[in-house]
């Protein structure tokens, strides 16, 4: 096992899912990404990181939270990933413009990375995002609050891309503060 803390760089990006496609896509990274098998077409996965540690590759995918956050999904993600998560069905397409609608209307927004663990193909993070709320989420419009989202996921990482995912988080508690419903 291994355990390290990684580092963070700056944001931006921009796309409009559906709500149902956020709440997946908040799911995968930002809360529990879906149970569900992404269409089959085959993303070759970037030679550079397939020599690279499983706890490598997630941390260089989750660093990217804070630059191109969309090379990150190319790059590191697999085109046949299966997601797990509390939501339901869903596909990876879905959890990409979520997370981008997510990035875009979040101004200050940062992703923290307090903690990955790898044992063997499988990396764990403990991660928290967060910014002003300045663009519509999920149908929910601005209303100026500082909100944070957190959650553990885990990546089984094979040949430079994450293959499946599995992730958990406050996604409850983070659409009570959209809301305005945190009183």
């Amino acid at each position: 096992m291994t355990s390290s803390k990684p580092t963070e760089a700056p944001a931006s990006t921009t796309t409009t899912p559906s709500r149902r496609g956020m709440i997946a896509t908040l799911a995968g990274l930002g809360a529990g990404a879906a149970l569900a098998t992404a269409a089959p077409a085959h993303a070759t996965p970037d030679r550079r990181d397939s020599h690279r540690s499983p706890r490598q590759v997630a941390a260089a995918f989750y660093a990217s939270y804070n630059g191109d956050l969309a090379a990150g999904f190319e790059r590191y993600i697999s085109k046949d990933l299966v997601l797990h998560g509390f939501d339901g069905p869903n596909e990876r397409s879905a959890w990409v413009a979520g997370d981008l609608e997510l990035k875009a209307s979040l101004t200050g927004y940062r992703l923290d990375m307090f903690d990955q663990i790898a044992e063997g193909p499988k990396v764990v993070t403990r991660w928290s995002l967060g910014g002003i709320h300045t663009g519509t989420i999920l149908g929910i419009p601005p209303s100026g609050r500082e909100v944070h989202l957190s959650g553990i996921s885990i990546d089984r990482i094979v040949g430079g891309q994450s293959v499946e995912h599995w992730s958990e988080g406050n996604f409850g508690r983070f659409l009570q503060i959209l809301r305005g419903d945190d009183a």
